[in-house]
Parts: structure tokens; C-alpha cells; sequence
């Protein structure tokens, strides 16, 4: 035995490409099918589904089928959203308009538990406010007395949070609600020389109203202080 005979096994052992190297080769290589069919219907791989050996081809079919019915389940959910979205927006455009109509700060709150209610599916609201010398407010508003003040702001994580309720922080927060746990979202109301609390709850913990984001609550504050600050109470 010679001693190119001996190494011949070493050679074709070194000498063996690995998967990658084929895969890179096949890269920088797009063309090599090309006058080579016969070669490209001989090859078998498995089907993603059935297991199955089928052609390059077909199984090229099934990946760009999957890619399509991707793209057409993302494009549909990108539509929902945006649907939602202008729902939202167009629900928020008429509460806005019937708050306006409010010819007093009880109505405007009276309002905006009735338009939540409607609109949003809020279950309960309540308004904390600093009143007037002589002001005598009616449900869902309530006078912020010192305690419930020190309470909220020691609780609340900023200007605006969301809690979740057992049914005595229910109770504290929603004078009258029937609710024993839920969750709330709180936003401080900048009234001038005054401040309040906007209250919305829920009694599901896991989805809440679109409104009871935190930015929307944010702009629902804006709103309702402005409104307050020029509604007569």
C-alpha cells in the first residue's frame, strides 16, 4: 500500500463540506440550478405539515403559502386596530360634545358617568373635589376631605395611577358602589386654588376600557378640569 493510498481516507474526511459551507456556496452560487432541472425536481425534503417527502418546488409552494397567510392574518389585525382606534376617537369626539352642553358641575359629572356608561362600559365613577363655601354637590360627586386627599396622594404613583380594589378601597374610593374588587383608574384634577380626584372602576381586573388607559385618563382630566374650572357649580 503506497502512502497516497493511506491517506486517502484522511483527504476525503478533511475534505468533506459541511452543511453550512454548502448552504453559504449555494448563496454566493444563485444560478447553479439553472440548466440543471433535472437535479432540482430529484430532491427531497420534508413537508412542514405532513412530514412527508415532497419536491424543492412544492415545498417552496407550502413556505411562501405560510408567509402569505402571515401577512394576511398581521394586515387583518393592523385593520382591527385601526378600526378600534376610530371608534374610540370617534366615541371620546361625543363625549366631549355632551360635556359641553353641562350647565352646572353636578351635570357635567352626572353626564360623564352616563356618556362613560354608554360609550365605554365604565361600571363606576366618582369625582373628589374641593368644594365652594356653600356648594352642595350630588353623586357620583363627592367633597374631598383632608384624610381622603392625604389617602389618594400617598397612594397614587404621580399625578395618575391605576389600583386594584378590594371591596374596603372600593368603598373608600366609590361612595354607594356595590363593588367588592376590580380594578380603578385615579387621575388628580387641576382646579385653580382647588384640586380633585376622576375615579373610573371596573370590576374585571384583566381587561379594563379602552378610556381607563392611562392616556386617555390623562386627557379626560384635562378635560373635565377645564370644564369645571368654567361650569358653574
Amino acid at each position: 500500500m503506497t502512502d497516497d493510498d493511506s491517506s486517502a481516507p484522511d483527504r476525503q474526511r478533511h475534505e468533506a463540506l459541511t452543511a453550512d459551507q454548502v448552504s453559504d456556496w449555494l448563496s454566493r452560487h444563485p444560478d447553479f440550478f439553472e440548466g440543471r432541472e433535472t437535479l432540482l425536481a430529484s430532491l427531497r425534503i420534508s413537508h412542514p405539515q405532513t412530514g412527508g417527502a415532497v419536491s424543492l418546488i412544492e415545498r417552496l409552494i407550502a413556505t411562501l403559502r405560510a408567509r402569505t397567510e402571515q401577512a394576511e392574518g398581521q394586515q387583518q389585525a393592523l385593520l382591527n386596530a385601526a378600526r378600534h382606534h376610530d371608534q374610540q376617537a370617534g366615541a371620546m369626539r361625543a363625549l366631549v360634545l355632551s360635556l359641553l352642553q353641562a350647565e352646572s358641575s353636578d351635570a357635567l359629572a352626572q353626564t360623564l358617568t352616563a356618556e362613560l356608561g354608554e360609550r365605554f362600559g365604565v361600571q363606576h365613577l366618582a369625582l373628589w373635589r374641593q368644594l365652594a363655601p356653600g356648594e352642595w354637590p350630588q353623586p357620583p360627586t363627592h367633597e374631598l376631605d383632608d384624610d381622603t386627599d392625604r389617602w389618594l396622594a400617598s397612594t397614587l404613583c404621580g399625578a395618575s395611577d391605576t389600583l386594584t380594589l378590594d371591596s374596603a378601597t372600593a368603598e373608600r374610593l366609590l361612595p354607594g358602589a356595590t363593588l367588592n374588587e376590580g380594578r380603578c383608574a385615579v387621575i388628580r384634577l387641576a382646579l385653580g386654588d382647588r384640586h380633585g380626584y376622576l375615579v373610573l372602576a371596573h370590576s374585571d381586573k384583566a381587561t379594563l376600557p379602552g378610556v381607563m388607559a392611562t392616556e386617555n385618563m390623562t386627557w379626560l382630566g384635562e378635560v373635565m378640569s377645564r370644564l369645571l374650572l368654567r361650569t358653574p357649580s
